[in-house]
C-alpha cells in the first residue's frame, strides 16, 4: 500500500568501474564498464531494493529523485539503489559499455532483498532468439545467486506512439523466465500512451510527470498481484 508521499533528498551516484579486456587480432584493447549506482532513501530500515533496467527506469534528463522507481521508494519508504543506464538492454550494451546482465552482478554483489527489473526497447532490432537467451541467462543467474530475493519484473514501457511488435515478444520473455523461478511480472499496459504532453523534447523518455504515471500504474499492478514493496 502506497502511504504518504515522503521527500528525501537523493545520495549522490556512486560509480562502480571494472575494466574488460578483450583481444583484437594481436592487439588488446580496453574499454572500462562502469555500473553507476544511484542511492535513494539509504537511511531507510526497510529491505534493500535494487533496480535494474535502461533510461526509462534510470530516469533520463531528470532529477535521480524522479525516476519511477525512485518516486516509489521515496513514496514507500524503503532503501533503493538504481542501477539502470541509457543504453543498456539483455544483449545491447548501453552508453556505460553495460547490459542488464552487468548490472545484475552488481545486484548479486550488493546482496538485494528485492531486484526491480524492467526494459528494454533498447533491444529492438536484435534477433528474438538472442535476447530470450539473454532474458532467461540474466533471470537464471539472478534466482541462484539470491535465492531469497523477490524478483519483480515490470514490463517494458514504449512512449507516446504505437507499441512496435517486438516489444510485446520481449515482455512475453521476460514474464516466462520470472515467473519459472518464482518471481513476479507486472504488465502495466503503456502509461504514455497517446500521451505526448508526458514526454520530453526528445519523445523518447518522459517527463517527471510521466515518470509519476509509470510509478500509479506500477503500484496499481503489484497491489493486483498482492505484493508491496
Amino acid at each position: 500500500m502506497i502511504r504518504k508521499f515522503l521527500r528525501v533528498a537523493a545520495i549522490p551516484a556512486v560509480a562502480v568501474v571494472a575494466v574488460v579486456t578483450s583481444l583484437a587480432g594481436a592487439a588488446p584493447a580496453s574499454t572500462s564498464l562502469v555500473i553507476t549506482a544511484v542511492k535513494i532513501n539509504s537511511s531507510a530500515t526497510g529491505p534493500l531494493v535494487v533496480a535494474v533496467g535502461d533510461s526509462i527506469l534510470s530516469g533520463h534528463g531528470l532529477g535521480s529523485d524522479e525516476s519511477w522507481v525512485a518516486q516509489l521508494a521515496l513514496q514507500n519508504n524503503f532503501n533503493l539503489v538504481n542501477l539502470a543506464s541509457d543504453g543498456s538492454g539483455f544483449v545491447t550494451a548501453g552508453d556505460n559499455n553495460d547490459t542488464f546482465a552487468d548490472q545484475i552482478t552488481t545486484a548479486i554483489d550488493l546482496k538485494a532483498d528485492v531486484v526491480i527489473l524492467s526494459g528494454s526497447s533498447n533491444d529492438l532490432g536484435q534477433s528474438d532468439a538472442a535476447v530470450e537467451t539473454a532474458i532467461g541467462a540474466v533471470v537464471t543467474k539472478l534466482h541462484t545467486a539470491l535465492q531469497k530475493a523477490q524478483i519483480i519484473a515490470v514490463s517494458g514501457v514504449w512512449g507516446a506512439t504505437a507499441l512496435p511488435p517486438q516489444m510485446v515478444t520481449i515482455n512475453d520473455s521476460v514474464r516466462t523466465a520470472v515467473k519459472a523461478v518464482g518471481g513476479t511480472y507486472l504488465h502495466i499496459g503503456q502509461p504514455l500512451g497517446g500521451r505526448v504532453f508526458l514526454m520530453q523534447t526528445d519523445e523518447v523518455h518522459p517527463t517527471a510527470a510521466g515518470q509519476a504515471a509509470i510509478a500509479h500504474h506500477v503500484t496499481k499492478a503489484l497491489n493486483r498481484a498482492g505484493e508491496a514493496l
